[in-house]
């Protein structure tokens, strides 16, 4: 087996596996921190930032491959401009950065499995624009919500929001350029988005899975456990043959959140665990939750002091993931304080779907809010909230949410990098207020890097990151005891190796990097085979004692990686008689002197090896026993036909 991640990216996963002679991508993670190196731009239509500087593809490039695909990627790349031949980019085109696809023979890969939304945002690159044939796997909340989350990176900082883009001067889409081509030869990662139709193209090709149900791909089985993240997250067990390999992804262990919590069966009895998407340890900063209850009352304590004195609250965020937990603690919260009659609203184009999918997605969280829709309950607070009208939505920050806004509020707006959204106009609108506030709980992002890009702001700002993620300290505590034969760490979490090995040192711990090629040993000594069913109804069984025996005679075959036994006219000609069991030598000479009568025979028994031999003088036969094998020498036919009937009575033959 080899694992060879593509991502350089601790929080956009992408693996390799090749395990036999099967080929699987686990995770199709895009890396948007790059997006706050921009300058931000709101997203009603009006005309973008410019950027620093228009950018010239390099005319002395030392890769033929510039000149040749430039053309190609005007439409994944509409900031290329073409006019009179040039390739040009227009101003306020955001890039992002995926894994590095160019490396992979797509039409080879078979499989590719997602583990959350979070890590399916570069599945369109693959689906759309390569020649990647196999099937995808993710549960049903990763697909609505990876949905949703693309199509909120397109509307942000695609084609779509970029005026005069290519599509608007009216190219048409001839043919599907080679987006695994970077727009400079030293930043050949950086893509610009997909589009909308991408986006649902690329759903439509999903197969959705529940939990717990086993995929039999190609004599692979593979099986989707609650990782504790978000609805439908996901960590995968790949069991091969009798060699198990747990996937473990974005994972959380605290049990106070709404999604199903994580389900340790995916660690039992696996021989490989592979780790991505950790907490990184090296960071004395980043604070280890082990309950989200602090930090929700710090939330809410911050909020209601500030809308408490008449200013506003903003949240730059995604809406779902872990806000569905802040949204309802900070509606209890406010409530209790006698604020309860505060309106949120809820800004965004996904906005109106995240939020109905979490009303109806009861089966995917924990136990406690199943129950709820039992009582019946709302399993979200926040959907009472809209039902007595505390809650609002929105697509964008405009005319329409004059008939229902007012303040004080609270408003949930994206994007959590500020670089784009309704998150910009609300920042314009209260920034030269101190009475109001920004509270920053997204950890992807440089909450302090990201406010810079807005001069002379008076609007206090609060840092209370969220993160919920499995540290290394957990990870370790949870294997100590399973001792599984290898465990695979991204270095980039680790910040003392020899103290993991320290505490596993039954297992084999290796770290690794973007675009290293781990060998991993597979050590599976038998094959799961499948027997034909017309085969089984002829085999017939014999006891001994306590234990059952049977004769089988099959041809094996070997098609699509699986292994069964089916019926063998040939084998019919072959058929033997086998015997099994001990053979009581006192026993046997006892019968010898039987069939012999009068003839002497005499033991020789090496007590030291165990073996033993008869020896018959008339005729002359000479037996020898040695474990499981019995020798009989004898010229005479008749004799060794009669002594191996004596030694047939003594044994169970089938």
């Amino acid at each position: 087996m080899k694992l060879h991640p593509l991502s350089r990216n601790l929080r956009s996963n992408c693996f390799l596996i090749k395990l036999k002679q099967m080929n699987f991508i686990i995770d199709c993670g895009l890396n948007v921190s790059g997006l706050i190196k921009f300058p931000p731009r709101d997203n009603l239509g009006t005309r973008a930032h410019p950027m620093a500087a228009e950018t010239e593809a390099p005319s002395n490039s030392s890769d033929p491959m510039v000149i040749e695909n430039e053309p190609k990627r005007t439409k994944l790349d509409p900031s290329i401009d073409t006019a009179n031949g040039s390739t040009r980019r227009s101003r306020g085109q955001f890039y992002v950065e995926t894994p590095v696809l160019s490396s992979v023979d797509w039409k080879s890969i078979d499989f590719i499995l997602v583990t959350n939304y979070k890590n399916m945002l570069a599945l369109p690159y693959i689906t759309e624009y390569s020649e990647f044939k196999g099937k995808v796997y993710a549960t049903e909340p990763t697909v609505i919500f990876g949905c949703q989350m693309m199509k909120e990176l397109v509307h942000f900082f695609g084609e779509s929001s970029v005026p005069g883009s290519s599509r608007q001067r009216g190219h048409a889409k001839t043919e599907k350029p080679n987006i695994f081509y970077g727009f400079t030869a030293e930043s050949n990662l950086a893509q610009s988005l997909y589009t909308i139709p991408d986006v649902q193209s690329c759903v439509d090709k999903i197969q959705p899975v529940r939990y717990g149900e086993n995929l039999d791909l190609y004599g692979v089985n593979v099986t989707a456990h609650s990782a504790g993240y978000c609805l439908g997250s996901a960590n995968w067990s790949i069991i091969c043959d009798t060699e198990k390999i747990a996937m473990i992804s974005s994972s959380s262990i605290i049990t106070d959140i709404h999604p199903l919590p994580f389900n340790k069966s995916v660690l039992d009895d696996a021989d490989v665990v592979i780790l991505s998407d950790l907490c990184d340890s090296r960071n004395e900063d980043d604070v280890r939750l082990e309950s989200i209850l602090p930090v929700l009352r710090d939330i809410g304590n911050y909020a209601g002091e500030v809308l408490a004195n008449k200013g506003n609250v903003l949240f730059p965020c995604v809406l779902n993931g872990i806000m569905f937990d802040v949204l309802d603690y900070l509606g209890r919260h406010l409530n209790s304080r006698g604020l309860g009659c505060v309106p949120f609203y809820a800004i965004s184009p996904i906005a109106e779907e995240s939020l109905k999918y979490s009303f109806i997605s009861g089966e995917w969280m924990c136990e406690e809010r199943q129950l709820r829709m039992y009582i019946p309950e709302n399993p979200m607070v926040h959907k009472d909230m809209f039902e007595r009208n505390l809650l609002y939505y929105a697509a964008r920050a405009d005319s329409s949410l004059q008939e229902i806004y007012q303040e004080p509020c609270v408003v949930f707006a994206g994007h959590s990098s500020l670089r784009s959204g309704a998150v910009i106009n609300f920042i314009k609108k209260w920034g030269n207020n101190p009475n109001n506030a920004i509270i920053f709980i997204e950890s992807e992002f440089n909450f302090k890097e990201a406010i810079s890009a807005f001069d002379g702001l008076q609007i206090k700002t609060m840092h209370l990151p969220i993160d919920i993620r499995l540290t290394v300290e957990q990870v370790v505590e949870m294997i100590k005891e399973l001792q599984p034969r290898e465990v695979l760490f991204p270095r980039g979490a680790v910040k003392n190796a020899d103290d993991i090995r320290r505490q596993i040192p039954s297992s084999l711990v290796t770290l690794y990097e973007h675009l290293d090629i781990v060998n991993i040993s597979i050590n599976s000594q038998y094959k799961r085979t499948y027997m034909a069913e017309n085969l089984a109804s002829e085999i017939y069984t014999t006891n001994i004692g306590e234990t059952k025996v049977a004769a089988l005679y099959a041809n094996l075959k070997t098609y699509n990686n699986q292994t069964s036994l089916i019926p063998s006219v040939s084998s019919q000609i072959l058929k033997q008689t086998y015997v099994i069991g001990n053979i009581n030598v006192p026993g046997l000479i006892d019968r010898l002197t039987e069939q012999f009568y009068g003839c002497l025979i005499t033991l020789d028994d090496d007590i030291k090896t165990g073996k033993c031999t008869i020896y018959v003088d008339s005729p002359k036969v000479v037996i020898s026993l040695d474990g499981n094998n019995i020798r009989v020498e004898t010229k005479d036919n008749y004799t060794r036909k009669l002594v191996s009937d004596v030694l047939n009575q003594l044994l169970i033959a089938f």
